[in-house]
């Protein structure tokens, strides 16, 4: 599942969070962009990633419902 989180004119951030198939109960979350103002604009880039299990991605939740 993807979704943009941040877009402007020149910019975008995508986050993806996928599960692992060979891994039960673990998760990639993957942070890319795309500057569109760049030699190559439809490249995107992998900034970050991770994997995480089921209860880490669920404290991330908390964590993002409580400052919000």
């Amino acid at each position: 599942m993807k979704a943009v989180i941040t877009e402007s004119t020149h910019f975008i951030r995508e986050v993806e969070v996928e599960p692992i198939a060979a891994q039960p109960g673990s998760y990639r979350l993957q942070f890319s962009s795309q500057l569109r103002s760049s030699r190559n604009p439809d490249e995107w880039k992998r900034n970050f990633d991770l994997i995480l299990q089921r209860s880490e991605l669920l404290r991330l939740k908390a964590l993002l419902e409580a400052v919000l």
